[in-house]
């Protein structure tokens, strides 16, 4: 099964850009509507106003700027809960130390020989608290690690941590996904304006072949119009 093709850009300019030449030529198109009609009948309505629209859609998806913000606030998010989700596994060892002092195998048992390797990891670190959250809800040690001070609701803290985790990874994973669609929707939608636009451009340079001032209008480019020539003699008794 293929993958479906990444949307590419067909233009070289910012988005902004785009928006803002198309804004100006749409303006110039519509003051010379009717000479563009006249040489190119596919201009005629609704040519104009489908390109004002497909620029307004354009406009109105947020820049990526907006998506990038999102994400990495929900990825902050999610380094916050990591954050949390360490201190209360600490917390849990410590009073297994205390609970259990030089027994290496519940230590081993409340998951510590993988800590190392969970956390920062946050597909292993959930998967590591709730290991230690159904060890330490074990009636004789629940018992024991509430007899040195450890308070249940740290106890059960740690499953309903690890469930954070794991709610906060699928949300920042539909905020990267988030963010890849909507580029799709800005690009597919930008090359859309730049399309109708270039085509009105192109035509421009034949309508207006013999115009140097219209013919600068409807440039793309930041070249220069090129020069008209001077009709030669040559030239003019050739005609003749």
């Amino acid at each position: 099964m293929r993958h479906p093709e990444e949307v590419l850009r067909i233009f070289h300019r910012t988005d902004e850009e785009v928006l803002q030449q198309s804004d100006l030529k749409l303006a110039s198109f519509l003051e010379n509507k009717n000479l563009f009609i006249e040489r190119f009948p596919q201009f005629a309505d609704p040519f104009a106003g489908d390109w004002a629209t497909v620029t307004a859609t354009a406009r109105s998806i947020p820049p990526d700027y907006v998506s990038v913000s999102n994400q990495s606030g929900e990825t902050e998010a999610l380094m916050n809960l990591m954050e949390n989700g360490r201190n209360l596994y600490q917390t849990l060892i410590l009073y297994t130390q205390l609970a259990f002092p030089g027994n290496v195998a519940m230590l081993r048992i409340m998951g510590h020989s993988q800590y190392d390797s969970a956390r920062t990891n946050q597909l292993k670190l959930p998967v590591l608290l709730k290991t230690a959250y159904t060890q330490a809800t074990l009636a004789e040690n629940k018992q024991a690690l509430m007899a040195q001070g450890m308070k249940e609701a740290e106890i059960e803290s740690l499953l309903t941590m690890a469930e954070s985790i794991i709610n906060q990874q699928i949300i920042q994973q539909k905020a990267k996904k988030g963010r890849t669609l909507d580029a799709n929707k800005r690009i597919t939608a930008l090359n859309l304006v730049w399309s109708k636009m270039a085509l009105v451009c192109q035509c421009a340079k034949l309508l207006f072949q013999n115009d140097a001032i219209h013919y600068n209008l409807f440039l793309l480019s930041d070249s220069p119009a090129p020069t008209i020539p001077e009709p030669t003699p040559a030239l003019l008794n050739k005609a003749n």
